[in-house]
């Protein structure tokens, strides 16, 4: 009967750590996919605030936007660009990070926002 209860705990000592990863990454993914929402709702702002001001603002806001540089955003790196093209405004976030031998999570992704430029003063 002593030998079930020693069972037990070697058991319980192997499967604890794969149970607490789980726990945790699930948590950390979370957060993660929480900051990658914020990213995303930041671009759709930003293309908004920059479509509807005239274009001597427009120019600068985008200087400084460009201007910000790289970011830590866990363990990527995010780059901000903005740009104009043919009457609208791009916002785009670049995701980078340093390879990882097995390809997971992805090294580089980006999100971007598009919006019609709507005050032409």
């Amino acid at each position: 009967m002593e030998r079930q209860r020693g069972q037990s705990a070697v058991e319980f000592a192997l499967v604890l750590p794969m149970i607490m990863l789980l726990i945790f990454g699930a948590i950390y993914g979370g957060a993660m996919f929480m900051e990658f929402m914020n990213f995303n709702n930041e671009a759709r702002t930003v293309a908004r605030q920059l479509a509807l001001t005239t274009e001597t603002e427009r120019q600068e806001k985008i200087t400084y936007y460009n201007s910000i540089g790289e970011k830590e955003f866990g363990i990527y790196l995010v780059k901000m660009n903005v740009w104009t093209e043919n009457g609208d405004i791009f916002v785009r976030y670049d995701f980078n990070r340093s390879e990882f031998p097995f390809g997971f999570p992805p090294a580089h992704f980006a999100t971007s926002y598009t919006m019609k430029i709507e005050n032409t003063d």
